[in-house]
């Protein structure tokens, strides 16, 4: 299952990015309405943007990688969801909220909640950038899409793709710490009445 997950959350990454630099290359061959800062703020070109789509790509597939096949779960006697994962991040149950602004022990557990959320996270992304992609090529006029850029402007900046990829980011990280202490939950007996 997750070999299938892990491989299905690539094909649709690929095929969104390939949709996005076609729609790019269709709609601003000169790039002049790229948004990406290789671009937009240090002017460099296509080569530029090629290669930090590879990068971008090689960082998640390897963390996504790590997270799907390499991970093993820690088993500790912790079955609270705060005290697990601040055992197999700090090597002490009571650290949860000290963990925030403390380094972790531990940094396989982060890289593999990071590589388990990435590809979802940047999936939403590059959906975001192909359907205004769309919306440009196509010049869509609508009220709801007036209201989607007023809030895409006003509080993200302009960058509605990087807002969204890191709160889901953000959600995909606790979601995977509550899984894991979910498999450490199934291995602990409970005590018979």
């Amino acid at each position: 299952m997750k070999k299938a997950k892990f491989w299905i959350l690539i094909s649709v990454y690929l095929c969104l990015a390939f949709a996005d630099g076609a729609l790019t290359y269709i709609n601003t061959p000169d790039l002049s309405f790229e948004a990406n800062p290789l671009v937009a703020k240090l002017g460099l070109g296509w080569g530029a943007l090629a290669i930090a789509n590879i990068a971008v790509f090689a960082l998640c597939f390897a963390s996504a990688y790590y997270a799907y096949f390499k991970y093993k779960t820690v088993f500790t006697k912790e079955t609270k969801y705060t005290r697990y994962w601040s055992q197999i991040t700090l090597d002490r149950p009571d650290m949860f909220w000290k963990g925030f602004i403390l380094p972790p022990k531990h940094w396989k557990p982060y890289i593999a909640a990071f590589g388990f959320s990435i590809f979802p996270a940047a999936i939403i992304a590059r959906l975001i950038l192909v359907l205004e992609w769309l919306d440009y090529t196509f010049n869509v006029d609508s009220i709801y899409l007036d209201n989607y850029y007023y809030f895409e402007n006003t509080y993200c900046f302009g960058c509605l793709d990087v807002f969204a990829a890191v709160i889901i980011e953000l959600i995909g990280v606790f979601y995977w710490f509550y899984l894991e202490c979910k498999k450490q939950r199934e291995t602990v007996e409970v005590p018979a009445e």
